[in-house]
């Protein structure tokens, strides 16, 4: 049981025993005060008995917005199923965002999403002022995803097309599809893992860190991120044959490149097996003993 789970139970129960929703469940409700729970409810919620209660509460609508400098809060969640141009007024939203259906989506007011992001729509999702979402962010149907100003994401991530420009860190996995050139200016850390499944080409100058595997497929080529410095998982880049990671140390899983002549380094700690390019290890351990050699060698003017 998670952290977060925890704490809705725990509210729950508060509910229950008082008959007051606590501000804590606030983002657990829709806009119009009815019952939403959260977009990836616990099993040990959905089997609470006492939920059928709960759900049949309502939150007051003086308890679901706010104001603030930058404009209207909405403290609850949001969700829309119908086809219409949904045009959203909030600059902020403490629950999730969800858009199941297949409408434009509008939001140029909106700065922050406390939990998450979550639309199945093919059209344009114009969000110009969107800098953080708490929790997951999926959009993958939709190519014409604009979010300029995203630098953070809490949970995890999958989207097509082009990674934000301004992406810093992803506090789960990073999903990209259907890029053919990964190119991320910004990202410096990944929580769990980084797919790219179409990727020919990866550039990430930023990137320090990949919590998971870092996975890749037989299109891709080039690999560059010069300070990414461990990877908690798998790196399996067999077709790669231009390889520039300079900083890399620890790789947790197994590593294959073997389309890489020259990578091998054995200060890279691998906690697997490492399948290297042909005569690559011989090849450094000749270069090791010419550099131990030079340096052992008298000198004289």
């Amino acid at each position: 049981m998670n952290s977060e789970t925890k704490i809705i139970l725990s509210n729950i129960e508060t509910y229950l025993a008082t008959g007051h929703i606590p501000d804590d469940l606030i983002p657990c409700y829709d806009q119009h005060g009815r019952w939403l729970g959260t977009p990836n409810i616990s099993f040990h919620i959905n089997r609470n008995p006492h939920l059928a209660r709960v759900k049949k509460s309502h939150l007051h609508e003086s308890r679901r917005t706010c104001k603030s400098r930058t404009g209207t809060i909405l403290l609850t969640s949001f969700t829309w199923r119908s086809k219409r141009r949904l045009q959203v007024t909030y600059s902020g939203i403490h629950g999730s965002l969800i858009v199941d259906s297949n409408a434009i989506i509008h939001a140029a007011c909106l700065r922050h999403i406390g939990c998450s992001l979550i639309t199945t729509t093919d059209k344009r999702v114009y969000l110009p002022n969107l800098q953080a979402i708490g929790g997951n962010f999926e959009a993958m149907k939709t190519f014409d995803l604009h979010v300029p100003r995203l630098k953070h994401v809490g949970g995890r991530a999958k989207m097509l097309g082009n990674i934000p420009p301004r992406l810093t860190t992803v506090g789960r996995s990073l999903g990209v599809y259907w890029s053919f050139a990964a190119e991320s200016k910004h990202l410096r850390s990944v929580g769990d893992y980084l797919c790219l499944t179409k990727a020919e080409v990866v550039r990430f100058p930023e990137l320090e860190t990949i919590g998971g595997g870092f996975l890749l497929t037989l299109l891709t080529h080039v690999v560059h991120a010069p300070k990414l410095q461990s990877i908690g998982g798998d790196f399996l880049v067999e077709a790669a044959h231009d390889l520039r990671l300079p900083a890399l140390r620890k790789v947790v899983g197994s590593v294959d490149t073997s389309a890489a002549k020259g990578f091998y380094d054995p200060r890279i700690k691998v906690g697997g097996g490492w399948v290297t390019y042909p005569g690559d290890i011989e090849d450094w351990r000749l270069r090791d003993a010419a550099r131990r050699a030079i340096k052992q060698a008298p000198f004289f003017l």
